[in-house]
């Protein structure tokens, strides 16, 4: 575990985006898809990034959002914001975690719509050229988690 376990990730992104329409909802099995492009920089000498993503819905709706990743060499943990224009002022809690055998995997507590769940990101096929990211939730304080919801794959623009 380091303050380079992100590298992977700096530089300029494609993003192919699949996701529930309905999260929370347990019987929802609609999806939508649709395409952003990330822009990820490392920051303060390397103990962090933050990436701003663009992209448009299926629906037309702009999708703009931004993510906050900062390594503790003290908790050997990185935790991870998450903002979106879609909900402004808001800076959601931290997912906090690290990378073992590979696999980040990051959970920390959230409430949407007034209801409280544990979220679970996690990182998979960081040494290969597409990157996949993916959420899931928890409703019973970690004892379970619904199937993933939302799975990023991320396809390289140009050098890193």
């Amino acid at each position: 575990m380091s303050a380079t376990d992100f590298d992977f990730l700096l530089g300029d992104w494609s993003v192919h985006h699949r996701r529930l329409t309905d999260s929370l909802d347990p019987d929802c099995t609609t999806w939508v898809e649709f395409e952003s492009i990330a822009e990820v920089e490392g920051i303060l000498g390397g103990l962090g990034n933050a990436d701003q993503t663009r992209g448009t819905l299926a629906d037309g709706t702009a999708f703009d959002g931004y993510s906050l990743r900062l390594y503790s060499p003290e908790t050997d943990e990185w935790a991870i914001w998450w903002a979106s224009a879609s909900r402004p002022g808001v800076l959601d809690d931290p997912v906090r975690g690290r990378f073992v055998d590979g696999v980040g995997t990051f959970i920390g507590p959230a409430e949407y719509r007034g209801i409280e769940f544990l979220a679970r990101f996690r990182w998979l096929d960081t040494d290969g050229p597409n990157p996949v990211w993916e959420q899931d939730f928890s409703f019973d304080e970690g004892d379970s988690w619904a199937p993933v919801n939302w799975r990023m794959v991320h396809t390289r623009r140009g050098p890193a």
